[in-house]
């Protein structure tokens, strides 16, 4: 197993990627903390844990405040003895745009703590203890909608370039004491996120007229990746086993797109 003895905190690991990611780590030997805002959740996610043999301890955290965060950190350290990878996998999406004056300051505000400004709260909690042991491994979950600058979405775009941006710095800035950082940028999942939006798109433009949210999503799929086949969070979880394994040792700095091929470069 690639991740055999390892120990991984999966921010926003109760639902959807997050819990792909859980649950793809946890098969590959790792034991995991899941600390999300809806902990119902992550309590449901650590019990699939606790099926696979690992050790798991679920817990309630915002990770838009650094109090939370520092007590996420403790807490697993104390509950799992150590902390070898970061996840961070919590965000939210902004309401659509189209135009970008729909949007309000509140959207902006709200996206960016939570999609942005907590990236840089759990990495400046967790580096210090990875610089002291010179490894560790961390991987923010972006999104393609940043590389592509989705109408859609303005206040959500932004912010995962911010996102990009970020990984960027803090893995030049880290990588001479041994610890890796990279992004993954996911394509287009069926999300709770894209149900609303679809549902959107059908109501404002006219060429989805008279379309369920999921035929929406399908033609989207085909319109947009070349592949044609939407991605799943399993797909990410692959990805983020990867990222997290001695075989990326050598990889830092980057985003990984995955998303049957809609950004190329």
């Amino acid at each position: 197993m690639r991740l055999a003895g390892k120990v991984a905190i999966v921010t926003g690991g109760g639902s959807g990627i997050g819990r792909g990611i859980v649950l793809a780590m946890a098969r590959e030997g790792a034991d995991i903390a899941i600390p999300d805002i809806q902990v119902l959740n992550a309590e449901k996610v650590a019990g699939e844990v606790k099926a696979l043999g690992r050790k798991v301890v679920a817990m309630k955290a915002d990770v838009t405040s650094s109090a939370d965060v520092k007590a996420m950190v403790d807490r697993t350290r104390e509950a799992l003895g150590r902390i070898d990878v970061l996840v961070n996998n919590a965000g939210m999406a902004s309401p659509p745009g189209m135009p970008f004056t729909n949007n309000t300051e509140e959207d902006w505000d709200r996206t960016f703590a939570v999609n942005t400004k907590s990236v840089f709260l759990t990495c400046k909690a967790i580096a210090p203890q990875f610089i002291e042991r010179k490894a560790g491994r961390i991987i923010n979950i972006a999104s393609i909608a940043g590389p592509i600058s989705a109408l859609t979405m303005p206040p959500y775009s932004v912010a995962k370039m911010g996102v990009i941006t970020l990984t960027r710095i803090i893995a030049k800035e880290l990588a001479p004491h041994g610890i890796t950082v990279n992004a993954i940028c996911p394509g287009v999942l069926w999300t709770d996120f894209w149900q609303k939006l679809a549902a959107h798109i059908a109501e404002t433009n006219p060429a989805f007229k008279g379309m369920t949210p999921r035929q929406v999503f399908d033609k989207r799929v085909s319109d947009i990746i070349p592949m044609k086949r939407e991605q799943t969070p399993e797909d990410i979880g692959a990805a983020a086993v990867f990222l997290a394994s001695d075989e990326a040792r050598n990889i830092t700095g980057q985003a990984l797109n995955v998303d049957g091929g809609v950004v190329m470069q």
